[in-house]
């Protein structure tokens, strides 16, 4: 073999092997990209919309005023009665906005516009795919924060809907519609929308208006320095404002002129006339707004905004553009009469200081209709409004909620599972005394106290509702469970202004879902009066939750229904239960913490009273057949309320439904509960919650019958277990010895407690326990007959008397004789 042949063989083998390897490599290639498109492909069907609504842009191309009705109801709950305008409430929220037709607009307007923010916009479909690789490749090594690269069409689908540029589906997302929408208008109808809803800084919306403010000029006069001037503006508009920022301005501006030139949309002669120019501002005058809106109607207007946003898909700037430019016709839940009755009695600021001051405190009230949620009227703020769309202490602020969540969260609930009855007996005790070390010198601290300050005893949950005892409810809340009564509030009673679980920008973890929040209202931001008012709606209602709304349905301007709020109600607890907690509500009012209430005289009404921590928010929140009611009372930035009347919620609440109920108390009408056939009365012990036995009438404070409500078959059924029976020394006083003869037969109760530091309670001196013939009674008049039993540094309780009624009687006590046996 020669060695030419040795040599072309071998140039063969590699060329052969080569081929081979450029085969297998296209291959992968082939099934890498073949696998990369199916995988995208399937993540676009999984994730992406590739369609556009087109019914997003409906109502933008368009002007007009949008009106405020409300409905003159003879027969609400059918909704019989004619339709009236608010014709005094005139919508203004600081927006300058005025619409302008693509035929109107100065050419050199859109060419300015064109030529700075998307030079291929009359030849690209949407997407200027150069400019979205380029941005692409700057996103993905770090050299931008975002993608850019957006043209017209996707900027004008970022600024209609909510979709956030700087996530990647997002922006995939917003590629998709760009090209569909390209499909379904045309580039004219394109610009049109955009020019018409970019923001132009000071208030103004669109360039129409922006022309108007800026320059006092119509759409015709404007020179070509002025158009590049507005056309600065919209990159950035603060920061682009010519009144603001006139250099930022004037930089952007000569940019843009330079790129008209380069694109041919102007001259050489006319650029060098317009770089280095000064330009001349000539700025239009705030117009003055017609009027104040109501509270109401500021409320209306954020809802309908936040149900565009939710339910549409529209940016917030868009749903505002919306209500100001749309020509809409919103139809409210309000009552007038209910309104105009709210707002004579907070404009009066003697209804609530008598001294004025930037101290004066605050205070905000709605009322909702029972049945169906329907808000009647709302009033934000004490004293006579000043402006439109200002901080409502209604709607907008969260405040802890304080004891007025305890029917919600605890009561409610542990009723409906079985977990409570009206006579189930907690001990009203400190249940903890924190983080104590007596060696260490930290004292132990009981937890929780009562607002009385003082400490009851053996109490059931009808006197807990009634006086607002803060160890009842959380001993309750154990019973019932953390989750169990967080998950009603939130997810029963939307009461989403509760924290889950947050975390803070300082890396602290927060929620709600603990103790102090739920048992005592002690939030971590809080509710709003609004929401806390609808969920009592599940008390009022029969235990049907009903949806607060302010409105019912919202039409375009051609009267094309595009938002309907329908009724929504949902079952969380049975009417009988319902129907006890309103019987226990209505006892708060009766002889509890709401009764200098006088509504109840004529009227049925039960509510439930909140103070929070530090006394610096006020609560009442009652209802009657009718009405739910709400209000708030507390300083704009909390602090410790000082006032002559103790809650005066209590008496905002009581002055305004009189008023409401003003022509059935003049007729001596009667409005009652309506009451479940399934909801009985029964006889219990006030001691036990249990059936009443011999030794409940031998309680030396009398007869320990009480009778509360029950539904049927719930009743007690076991007899009570807490009074025993022993012989009391009637001559001396004090639980008979052996030695004593006139004696008397009485009931102590049985409470067994421990504490490591004296406590004062109730109905301790009343308290039996169980020591045998082998522990010495303690005689001491100031301690129980049992004292001795107790370990050093524990304690049982005592109450605030000379002499406790449970002592042992040390006249007759013969210790020789105890001893004796002993031995």
């Amino acid at each position: 073999m020669n060695k030419k042949y040795s040599e072309d063989n071998c140039k063969t083998r590699v060329k052969n092997r080569l081929l081979k390897l450029l085969l297998t490599v296209g291959i992968v290639v082939v099934v890498v990209i073949s696998t990369v498109g199916l995988v995208f492909a399937v993540y676009v069907d999984r994730n992406i919309e590739t369609e556009i609504d087109e019914s997003l842009f409906a109502n933008i191309n368009g002007e007009g005023t949008t009106r405020i009705y409300y409905y003159e109801f003879e027969d609400r709950e059918n909704r019989e009665g004619s339709v009236k305008e608010l014709e005094h409430e005139v919508l203004y929220g600081g927006y300058k906005c005025i619409y302008a037709n693509y035929e109107e607009i100065p050419k050199e307007l859109v060419n300015a516009f064109i030529s700075i923010e998307d030079k291929r916009f009359y030849s690209h479909s949407g997407v200027d795919l150069r400019r979205t690789a380029s941005a692409a490749v700057n996103y993905l090594f770090g050299k931008g924060k975002s993608f850019g690269g957006s043209t017209i069409t996707q900027q004008l689908i970022k600024n209609v809907t909510q979709k956030d540029e700087y996530s990647f589906e997002r922006k995939l997302q917003e590629i998709f519609w760009a090209y569909d929408l390209e499909t379904k208008m045309s580039k004219e109808e394109i610009l049109e929308i955009y020019l018409n809803i970019i923001n132009m800084s000071e208030g103004c919306y669109g360039v129409k208006a922006a022309a108007q403010y800026y320059f006092s000029k119509e759409f015709s006069e404007l020179s070509l320095i002025e158009c590049a001037c507005l056309a600065a503006i919209t990159n950035s508009p603060s920061y682009y404002d010519p009144i603001l920022n006139p250099d930022n301005n004037t930089y952007r501006r000569e940019l843009i002129l330079n790129e008209m030139y380069e694109q041919g949309y102007i001259s050489k002669a006319e650029l060098d006339e317009c770089i280095g120019k000064e330009i001349n501002l000539n700025v239009a005058k705030r117009s003055e707004r017609s009027s104040v809106n109501s509270w109401y109607t500021d409320m209306v207007i954020e809802d309908v905004i936040n149900a565009l946003i939710e339910e549409k898909g529209y940016s917030r700037q868009m749903a505002n553009l919306m209500i100001y430019t749309g020509g809409l016709s919103i139809y409210t839940a309000m009552d007038i009469d209910v309104q105009e009755k709210l707002e004579n009695y907070y404009n009066n600021t003697s209804n609530f200081y008598d001294v004025k001051g930037d101290k004066a405190p605050q205070s905000s009230i709605i009322v909702i209709d029972r049945s169906t949620g329907d808000i009647l009227g709302v009033v934000g703020a004490v004293g006579k409004k000043s402006a439109n769309r200002i901080q409502n202490f209604a709607t907008q602020t969260l405040r802890p909620a304080g004891s007025a969540i305890k029917p919600l969260s605890v009561y409610a609930p542990a009723l409906e599972k079985g977990i409570l009855t009206w006579s189930t007996v907690y001990d009203d005790v400190p249940v903890n005394f924190g983080n104590y070390n007596i060696d260490a010198g930290i004292a132990p601290k009981p937890w929780p106290s009562n607002s009385s300050g003082t400490y009851r005893g053996l109490t059931n949950v009808n006197y807990a509702v009634e006086h607002s005892l803060n160890t009842v409810v959380v001993r309750a809340l154990y019973d019932l469970g953390i989750e169990e009564s967080f998950g009603f509030l939130y997810n029963e009673l939307s009461m989403k202004s509760l924290i889950d679980v947050s975390q803070l920008e300082n890396g602290k973890i927060i929620t709600d879902k603990d103790v102090a929040a739920l048992a005592l209202g002690q939030f971590n931001y809080g509710v709003t009066v609004r929401e806390l008012t609808a969920a009592y709606s599940a008390l009022a209602n029969d235990g049907v939750y009903n949806k607060s709304r302010s409105y019912l349905r919202v039409t375009d301007s051609k009267g094309n229904e595009i938002l309907a709020n329908d009724y929504e109600g949902k079952a969380v607890i049975s009417k009988e239960n319902a129907d006890i907690m309103t019987l226990m509500l209505k006892n708060v009012i009766e002889k509890g913490t709401a009764k200098s209430i006088t509504l109840d005289e004529n009227i049925d009404a039960a509510g439930k009273t909140g103070t929070t921590q530090n006394n610096y928010d006020k609560w009442f929140v009652g209802y009657t057949a009718d009405y739910i009611c709400g209000v708030w009372y507390g300083y704009e930035y909390p602090e410790t309320i000082v006032d002559s009347v103790a809650n005066r919620s209590v008496k905002v609440w009581d002055d305004v439904m009189k008023s409401l109920y003003k022509n059935e108390i003049k007729n001596g009408e009667k409005v009652k509960f309506d009451i479940s056939d399934k909801v009985v009365v029964a006889e219990y012990c006030a001691d036990s919650g249990l059936r009443l036995t011999d030794a409940c009438s031998k309680d030396p404070r009398g007869n320990r019958a009480e009778k509360g409500y029950f539904v049927k078959g719930s009743e007690p059924s076991r007899y009570c277990d807490r009074h025993v029976i022993v012989n009391y020394d009637t001559e001396y006083g004090g639980v008979a010895s052996e030695e004593c003869e006139e004696v008397v037969q009485v009931a102590l109760i049985y409470a067994h407690r421990s504490f490591p530091r004296e406590v004062y309670v109730a109905d301790a001196q009343y308290v039996w326990r169980y020591i045998g013939d082998e522990i010495l009674p303690n005689v001491a008049e100031d301690k129980a007959f049992f004292a001795n039993v107790l370990a050093e540094n524990e304690y049982c309780g005592i109450s605030k008397v000379d002499k406790q009624y449970n002592r042992y009687c040390r006249k007759h006590f013969n210790y020789y004789a105890w001893k004796e046996k002993q031995e």
